[in-house]
C-alpha cells in the first residue's frame, strides 16, 4: 500500500543529532515567520523575526487557546505526530492576521500581527471533525474570508474576519467534499489568486473509522468550489493526474501547480476554468524527490518549489506562461524530514520547516526537533542557503507562513 511504503522508507532516510537552542525576542514592527507546535492539550504558534538579510531570530511562543492532535496523520500509529497537511497556518493577504487550525479541539484560532508580535484574537469551532488546513483571501466581497477543511468529517466551513481578527461563521458555508472522510484524506484548502474558487486536494487514501490509520487506496481527486458572495457551491470533482495530490498553489493566470506526494513524486499543472470548476491538465513531470508535499510559487510566477518530505530536499522548476513545468534541480535541507514552506512577501526568501526524525522501536519513529531553513531566491530561480534556526523541541511542528 502506498502510504505504508512511505513509512518503511523513512527508516532508511533517518539520521541526525538532537540539539536544543533559544533565540531573541520578536522585534517591534518586524516581518515574521510562523509555525504551530501541534501540542496537546496546548497548541502554540512559534514566531520568528525576519532580518533585512532574510535570516531569522527566534521569537516568543503564543498559545492558540486550542489543542493539537498527535493522531492527525494516517501515519500517527507509527509515531508521526504532525498535522499531515499543507497550510495548517495561514497569513492574510495583507499580513495583518494569522490563522491556525487546532486539530485536537476542532477549532481555528486567529491572531493579530502587531508591532509587539502576535496577539490571540479569537477561537471558534471548525464546524467539523479534525481541521487540518486553513486558507484566507482579501479578494472577497470587501472582507477577509477564511475557510477551513475538516479531514475526518470531510467538509469545509467559512468565516469572515474583521480588522481585529474576530471570526464570524458564514451561514450556508458548510459544504461536503466530493468523497468525504474516512474514504477521502484531504491535504490542503486554498484560494486561487482572485478568490473566485476554493480548491481541496484529496489523497488516495482510505482511513480506519476508529483509529484514523491508513488501511487502503482510494481515488486521487481535486475538488473545486466556485465562490459566490463568499459562499461555495457544491464540490466539482476533478481526477488527479498524479498520485496522492497534496500541496498546491495558483499562478496569477489561474494555473494550478500541484505536488503529487507518492513515493516517486511528480509535479502537475492544470488550467482552471473558474466558472465551471473544471481542471484541464497541462504538464506532468518528475519531482526527482521522494514524497513532494508543499508548494511555493515565486511572485513573478516564473519558478516553483516543492519540498520532498522523505529525501531532505527542495525540487525547483521553471513555469512558463502556458503552465508547463521544467525541472531545474535539487537543493538539500538540513534535517531529514522537509515539511511546509513559504516565501517572504517581497519574494526574496524561502523558508522551509523541517524536523529531525529518528527510529524509536520497530516500525515506530520519534520527531525530536524542528528547524527553519532560510534560502535566498536568486533571479534565475536558484536557492542559496543562508542558515538554519536553532532547533526547538516541537516534534509535531506543522504549517509555515511568512511575511
Amino acid at each position: 500500500m502506498r502510504l505504508i511504503r512511505l513509512v518503511l522508507v523513512v527508516g532508511v532516510l533517518l539520521t541526525g543529532l538532537v540539539v536544543f537552542g533559544a533565540g531573541s525576542a520578536l522585534a517591534h514592527g518586524s516581518k515574521g515567520v510562523y509555525f504551530e507546535t501541534n501540542g496537546e492539550p496546548n497548541n502554540y504558534i512559534q514566531s520568528y523575526f525576519r532580518n533585512q538579510d532574510g535570516t531569522l531570530d527566534q521569537g516568543p511562543l503564543v498559545a492558540t487557546g486550542g489543542s493539537g492532535e498527535d493522531m492527525a496523520s494516517p501515519f500517527a500509529p507509527h509515531g508521526f505526530p504532525l498535522v499531515d497537511s499543507a497550510n495548517a497556518v495561514d497569513l492574510s493577504d495583507d499580513g495583518r492576521l494569522l490563522f491556525a487550525v487546532n486539530a485536537g479541539s476542532d477549532t481555528i484560532s486567529s491572531f493579530r500581527v502587531t508591532r509587539n508580535g502576535l496577539e490571540l484574537a479569537d477561537q471558534v469551532s471548525s464546524h467539523g471533525d479534525l481541521p487540518i488546513s486553513v486558507a484566507s483571501t482579501n479578494k472577497g466581497p470587501g472582507r477577509t474570508l477564511v475557510y477551513v477543511v475538516n479531514e475526518w468529517s470531510g467538509n469545509i466551513a467559512g468565516y469572515t474576519a474583521d480588522d481585529d481578527g474576530d471570526l464570524s461563521f458564514l451561514q450556508g458555508s458548510v459544504q461536503s467534499l466530493s468523497v468525504p472522510g474516512p474514504d477521502g484524506a484531504s491535504a490542503m484548502i486554498g484560494f486561487e489568486a482572485d478568490g473566485k474558487t476554493l480548491t481541496v486536494s484529496q489523497r488516495g487514501a482510505i482511513l480506519d473509522p476508529v483509529t484514523g490509520e491508513y488501511i487502503g487506496t482510494g481515488p486521487d481527486l481535486i475538488d473545486v468550489f466556485s465562490m459566490r458572495h463568499g459562499l461555495p457551491g457544491p464540490a466539482v470533482q476533478n481526477p488527479s493526474i498524479g498520485e496522492d495530490p497534496f500541496g498546491f498553489a495558483y499562478t496569477k493566470r489561474d494555473q494550478l501547480v500541484m505536488s503529487d506526494s507518492g513515493l516517486f513524486g511528480t509535479a502537475t499543472t492544470y488550467d482552471l476554468d473558474s466558472h465551471t470548476g473544471s481542471l484541464a491538465p497541462i504538464s506532468h513531470v518528475a519531482a526527482n524527490g521522494s514524497a513532494p508535499c508543499w508548494v511555493v510559487i515565486t511572485n513573478d510566477d516564473r519558478y516553483t518549489y516543492m519540498t520532498n518530505s522523505l529525501s531532505q530536499s527542495i525540487s525547483s522548476f521553471t513555469v512558463d506562461r502556458h503552465g508547463n513545468l521544467a525541472f531545474l534541480g535539487l537543493t538539500p535541507t538540513t534535517n531529514n524530514a522537509a515539511l511546509d514552506q513559504d516565501s517572504s512577501d517581497d519574494g526574496h526568501y524561502l523558508y522551509v520547516l523541517n524536523t529531525l526524525v529518528v527510529p524509536d522501536g520497530p516500525g515506530h519513529f520519534a520527531f525530536v526537533e524542528t528547524r527553519v531553513d532560510q534560502f535566498r531566491i536568486q533571479h534565475n530561480g536558484a536557492l542559496t542557503f543562508l542558515e538554519t534556526t536553532d532547533p526547538v523541541p516541537f516534534g509535531g511542528a506543522s504549517g509555515l507562513a511568512a511575511s
